[in-house]
């Protein structure tokens, strides 16, 4: 089920789509050109939906690859943003669900729509990315030409008084406290995101933050570390994180992210002032500032093209 649209301004179509999940509908925003050759997977992170990716103007990530020539797919998990039937009480869902049922079906729908042989890359934001490892993990066979994740850890080692304060107090205790008052997580009522999370999928994401020496997902037991370290077929992955990033993708959690991959084709790149970019990025404007699309949008362009080619 689709609804296309021109954009006039810019040299790509849009085009909504609706993708069934067992029983529920994930909205898939789709930015395309009619000559693309290769395709990317767009995964946000925790408490947000995928437009962090887009605006209501087009502008942004996803819209910017399209006009670059790629076939881009921007989903709304299950019950973010425009995908049915939004997160409440009754929400069953967990990460394994993301891992397992959601990502696959996604990579299904992206192959429905081109040749079996088509470059497919990833880019996530904050735990996207996360997901995105959990499910290579699990399947190692996984044919993804590349990956480029921005401000992605996945346990929080560094500390400070905002740490301690956001997530050790707001978003572990105040936040567990509501979940079990509502039945999900109210991120919105509380106004510290855009999304709401369902309980299991926040009480899951909990305990791998936590867990700084082990990575065991709670549903099966299943130890990504374990695989990671025996894992052969692991995407070149561009890792980018802003100096602004107190601890929702410090660079020291980025690079412990890394380090549990150990991937030795993987990049490193931290957006500062220092650095030469115009701005000290943060967890946000690392996706959404203007100053993106001349900095490091370019940057990722030139990631997944030269390494599409390779798998071409």
């Amino acid at each position: 089920m689709n609804n296309m649209q021109s954009t006039t301004d810019y040299q790509f179509i849009s085009e909504n789509l609706y993708v069934p999940v067992k029983d529920d509908q994930l909205f898939v925003k789709r930015y395309t050109q009619t000559t693309a050759k290769e395709a990317i997977l767009m995964i946000h992170g925790s408490m947000e939906s995928g437009r962090i990716f887009y605006s209501l103007s087009d502008k942004g990530l996803a819209p910017f690859l399209a006009e670059k020539g790629f076939d881009v797919f921007v989903p709304d998990f299950r019950g973010r943003g425009n995908s049915t039937p939004a997160v409440s009480r009754q929400s069953k869902n967990k990460q394994i669900h993301a891992i397992e049922e959601e990502i696959p079906t996604l990579l299904h729908e992206i192959r429905r729509h081109h040749r079996w042989d088509v470059p497919i890359h990833v880019i996530a934001h904050s735990w996207g990315g996360v997901w995105m490892l959990a499910h290579i993990a699990r399947h190692q066979q996984l044919n993804i030409a590349s990956m480029c994740f921005l401000a992605t850890k996945r346990s929080i080692v560094v500390d400070s008084f905002k740490k301690r304060f956001e997530v050790d107090f707001v978003w572990s205790v105040v936040a567990q406290l509501m979940t079990k008052i509502y039945g999900y997580f109210p991120v919105k009522k509380m106004g510290i995101g855009q999304e709401n999370e369902s309980r299991g999928v926040y009480e899951d994401c909990k305990k791998w933050v936590y867990a700084t020496d082990e990575w065991i997902d709670p549903s099966d037991q299943f130890d990504y570390l374990t695989a990671f370290k025996k894992a052969k077929n692991i995407p070149p992955t561009l890792y980018m994180t802003g100096k602004k990033e107190y601890y929702l993708g410090h660079q020291k959690d980025v690079r412990r992210l890394m380090k549990e991959v150990n991937n030795p084709e993987d990049k490193f790149m931290l957006l500062s002032k220092e650095n030469g970019y115009a701005l000290d990025y943060d967890h946000v404007n690392i996706c959404t500032a203007k100053e993106a699309v001349q900095d490091h949008f370019p940057i990722i362009f030139e990631w997944l093209k030269n390494r599409g080619k390779a798998k071409a």
